[in-house]
């Protein structure tokens, strides 16, 4: 089993503004609907802070944030033995709406395997994900 970093990931576009879109990104109590179940973070949503999120028909995962820059990406880590997850939510402002882009980027001697067992699945939840939060940030203008 090799190292290689592996990355899978999925994107959706949005009228909404780049702020807008990072006031509900950044609000995981706001993300249950029809994709997401569980969505919290111990304390402000900072550096260091514990984020959990459950999909359906997926694990509960729980992972540390390890980058905020609004309005543009946050990212989280979580780690396994032999694998390190490290996520990225990215807003490109494209003038006249954004796009919404969730990726993983998979490193240590289980990624392969993790990307063979998963890459499907991750890369349609990454979509789902980002077009239900897009839809958030149209349809409702307030925080």
């Amino acid at each position: 089993m090799g190292s290689k970093q592996r990355t899978v990931e999925g994107s959706s576009p949005c009228s909404a503004a780049p702020e807008r879109v990072w006031d509900v990104w950044t609000a995981p109590e706001r993300w249950p609907g029809d994709v997401i179940e569980v969505g919290s973070v111990d304390g402000d949503f900072a550096v260091g802070s514990k984020v959990t999120v459950k999909v359906k028909g997926g694990v509960k995962t729980r992972s540390t944030l390890t980058r905020v820059e609004a309005p543009k990406i946050w990212t989280s880590v979580t780690t396994f033995p032999g694998l390190r997850l490290t996520y990225e939510h990215t807003i490109d402002d494209l003038g006249n709406g954004t796009v919404l882009t969730e990726r993983v980027i998979m490193t240590g001697p289980f990624a392969g395997l993790f990307d063979r067992m998963t890459r499907a699945q991750l890369q349609e939840t990454f979509v789902a994900v980002t077009a239900e939060i897009a839809r958030s940030a149209e349809s409702d203008p307030q925080p």
